[in-house]
């Protein structure tokens, strides 16, 4: 990850709630990312983990109601692409509380690829129909 790491228009999703939701999953990512490289303590590194776990969580649940009210026909799949993560995220969460690993540029390098692989093509796929559905 380098220090550069911020929003990009082509991640746009054209709705505001959205977007809002995702800069902010990226300024947590970059928080993660400045707290390794200032030493931060465990407990801290820890915090910050779990806050970008429920926000993405939050995040996630704002989307799959759109899905739902919408009929999003690729509601599964990208609901799968979400629990896929979460599992990911919370099986690194609990290595980390158990002193298995360490947070690692290994794990932002994780955070932000897939943040940007599904910003990119998953949640682009949405993006006709939560706008034809009148969302800004």
């Amino acid at each position: 990850m380098s220090n550069d790491f911020q929003w990009k228009n082509e991640y746009s999703v054209h709705v505001n709630e959205i977007d809002n939701q995702h800069k902010q999953l990226v300024k947590l990512i970059f928080k993660l990312f400045n707290s390794i490289n200032t030493h931060s303590t465990k407990d801290e590194l820890g915090g910050i983990l779990n806050e970008l776990i429920a926000y993405a969580e939050y995040h996630f649940s704002t989307e799959e109601k759109y899905f739902k009210e919408f009929d999003y026909e690729l509601t599964d799949e990208h609901i799968e692409e979400h629990r896929k993560f979460k599992k990911k995220a919370v099986d690194l969460q609990k290595k980390y509380v158990d002193n298995e690993i360490e947070i690692s540029f290994e794990l932002i390098d994780f955070l932000e690829d897939w943040l940007i692989e599904h910003l990119l093509t998953a949640d682009q796929k949405y993006v006709k129909c939560f706008t034809g559905h009148g969302l800004k």
